[in-house]
């Protein structure tokens, strides 16, 4: 389930970018998230567990770090190709491991970080071309930043996620993330909306497909699986990203992204094969917290 949302995660790269032509990142996130929040509130209400004060307090802390995530990651389109943001956006799969051992207290396995490392010589092979063509650094400094926030909103949901009811506590999260959105359109210059079939779409399809059921699809896998193993399998968004940005966004690979992304599905499979030699692909117990 996981492969498959990283999958609509990847198309979103290229549908994002088309998007900036018909109005700015935050508005687009402000109604990608209202969207997506709307959708999963029937099911917030049928769970009963709406009203629940842990729901909210956590949903709000995840919907931050997601906010920050999605706001640089966006912003930073503006500067750049849907195939290097794809690309920088993957560092998150490296952070991942090192954020378990400060945050979640937990043994991260040697080769989990063998693995990460792997996946990142994928990544630099696969920024060798990329990198070479950018002409704004900023954009790559704020996709950074997205990284690094997006590592630690993965690790806090696998932290937190076993102790919510899983439908307000998606809810809220994507409901936050619309809400700091709507107060960050004042703080971004130039703000315009332009509406057409093209913008309703990718809203559509980032909303629903990258927004409602990959939220969910993600908090419930991060309830059986550690954030390392999670994380290799999130590595394979930036290959997604690349084959989405040729055939929706006429971006052109080199033979650069190619190799590396071959070399970052090669670390996902060795790690799942790992884990299911060392009977690891069951239910995990991540430590408590204050």
């Amino acid at each position: 389930m996981l492969l498959l949302v990283t999958l609509f995660w990847g198309i979103t790269f290229p549908l994002v970018k088309q998007s900036m032509n018909f109005t700015t990142p935050v508005i687009f996130l402000a109604l990608r998230f209202l969207i997506s929040a709307i959708l999963l509130l029937p099911l917030a209400i049928r769970s009963g567990r709406l009203k629940r004060r842990w729901n909210l307090v956590t949903g709000f802390s995840s919907g931050l770090l997601l906010f920050l995530g999605y706001f640089f990651q966006t912003v930073g389109l503006v500067f750049t190709t849907a195939a290097d943001s794809g690309i920088i956006t993957g560092l998150y799969v490296i952070l991942i491991p090192f954020f378990s051992v400060v945050y979640l207290k937990v043994t991260v396995k040697k080769w989990d970080f063998g693995l990460s490392f792997l996946s990142l010589a994928g990544l630099i092979i696969m920024s060798a071309f990329a990198l070479n063509q950018l002409n704004i650094q900023v954009g790559n400094i704020l996709t950074v930043i997205c990284a690094i926030a997006f590592a630690l909103q993965i690790v806090y949901v696998s932290k937190y996620s076993s102790k919510t009811d899983i439908w307000p506590f998606t809810f809220y999260t994507l409901l936050f993330v619309s809400v700091f959105s709507f107060a960050a359109i004042p703080a971004y210059p130039g703000e315009f909306l332009r509406w057409n079939y093209t913008l309703v779409f990718n809203l559509i399809f980032t909303a629903i497909l990258a927004g409602s059921f990959a939220m969910y699809a993600q908090n419930m896998a991060l309830r059986y699986i550690d954030p390392g193993f999670a994380g290799i399998i999130f590595v394979a968004e930036p290959v997604f990203a690349a084959i989405a940005s040729v055939v929706i966004g006429n971006e052109v690979l080199s033979i650069f992204t190619i190799a590396g992304g071959a070399l970052m599905v090669l670390s996902m499979g060795i790690s799942a094969f790992l884990r299911y030699k060392e009977g690891e692909l069951i239910p995990i117990k991540i430590p408590a917290g204050d």
